[in-house]
């Protein structure tokens, strides 16, 4: 009776053991990511009441880029906007500052007879900069450099506006202004 008794000790001793002992099973899974390219521009300031003189006009202060990118080779580009009518064949006159009356907001037809020129800096090891005369396509004025310095965030970047006046460009009569709107895009290709 006593044998029986640590036989079945014995397997209830095994069986207690089976059951606390861990089940495992290892299986691996391999992630990899890689974010989605990002870029993002904000333009800072504007030019109000520039009062354009005779020959070459040129402000390289009140206009600046915020630039953040987490890839290298972002692209800064301009074009003029084509403020009012959004389609560049309708408007011959793409990149040229035009006549804009401020009381009634309605485009007249008289225009600054050379194209607004916009330029880019530079900085060393992050990005290039590039002056275009500006048109109704897009053209590149900032690229970042092709290396992981060009990833990042580029505050108070410098935009220089360029506008050439001749005797034969008329001034305007009160409430009007000449007006051009550009439009700054960025791309991470």
């Amino acid at each position: 009776m006593q044998k029986n008794v640590l036989i079945l000790a014995g397997i209830l001793i095994i069986a207690f053991a089976a059951m606390a002992a861990p089940v495992m099973a290892a299986q691996s899974a391999t992630i990899t990511a890689n974010p989605a390219k990002t870029i993002t521009v904000t333009v800072n300031g504007g030019i109000t009441n520039w009062v354009l003189a005779q020959g070459l006009n040129t402000d390289a202060t009140s206009v600046t880029l915020d630039v953040a990118s987490n890839s290298p080779n972002w692209v800064v580009s301009v074009k003029d906007a084509l403020d009012p009518d959004s389609v560049p064949a309708a408007k011959p006159d793409a990149g040229q500052m035009v006549d804009y009356n401020t009381a009634t907001s309605v485009y007249g037809t008289l225009k600054l007879g050379s194209s607004l020129v916009i330029g880019g800096a530079t900085s060393a090891t992050q990005y290039t900069g590039a002056t275009v005369t500006l048109t109704g396509s897009d053209q590149a004025i900032v690229t970042g450099a092709n290396a992981s310095t060009a990833a990042g965030t580029f505050t108070g970047t410098p935009v220089t506006i360029k506008q050439t006046v001749a005797i034969t460009d008329s001034v305007l009569p009160t409430n009007h202004v000449y007006r051009i709107i550009v439009t700054m895009t960025g791309t991470t290709p």
